[in-house]
């Protein structure tokens, strides 16, 4: 039987569309900053639609992996990132800038804790629940129910309030009562980060206490 080598793991299904996630991800950036507000609406939007995609893929082809996983999660933040950092140029406005270096820390340190504490635990991946996970995170990543509205929610209002900005005054009537409809949905989902961050913290703290109790007998 013929041994799987690390470059073909570059080639797996999902990670062929990670590829092309990040670059949609470089088009938002390029057509944000040369102000051409379709582009990025589009391409954020289809970068986001592919999110589910190759999910899909790489548990119906068997290719899941600790690579792809970790792609797929770094694209997510660094397009959010790249989002929320123009808002604050767009929108020109001191508590924007706050509102979006805090959520941008938020994301990637609950993120990044998790995973890290999911591993040490021997866990194969960040979304792998136990019966002792806090139930809110265990709601979130077992019910897709909850957790497509939500990631869903989060995105669109970050993009609709950059699409409220370009759009003809006949079409801000449905899409700023759009963008207060996804409010509350991202204001749940940063919640979740934060309860995320906490609970990984507490996970570390756990095993380093173990470590240094192990230490001392």
């Amino acid at each position: 039987m013929t041994q799987m080598k690390h470059s073909d793991v570059f080639w797996f299904v999902p990670n062929l569309i990670g590829y092309f996630r990040v670059s949609l991800g470089a088009v938002v950036a390029f057509s944000m900053y040369y102000e051409y507000p379709y582009v990025t609406f589009i391409c954020y939007l289809a970068s986001g639609l592919l999110d589910g995609a190759d999910g899909y893929y790489a548990r119906k082809l068997g290719q899941c992996s600790m690579f792809g996983e970790v792609l797929d999660m770094v694209t997510d933040r660094c397009t959010a990132a790249t989002l929320l950092i123009y808002l604050t140029q767009l929108y020109k406005s001191p508590l924007l800038a706050l509102a979006a270096c805090f959520l941008i820390s938020l994301d990637i340190s609950s993120h990044y804790m998790q995973m890290f504490a999911q591993l040490m635990v021997g866990k194969t991946n960040h979304k792998q629940m136990d019966e002792n996970t806090h139930w809110a995170l265990k709601l979130f990543y077992t019910d897709k129910r909850i957790f497509i509205p939500l990631c869903f929610g989060n995105e669109a209002f970050y993009l609709l309030l950059y699409m409220d900005k370009y759009l003809p005054t006949y079409a801000l009537y449905i899409s700023i009562p759009l963008t207060f409809v996804a409010l509350p949905l991202c204001l749940i989902k940063n919640a979740i980060n934060a309860v995320q961050l906490y609970v990984s913290a507490c996970e570390l703290a756990c095993l380093d206490a173990a470590k240094f109790n192990k230490s001392k007998k």
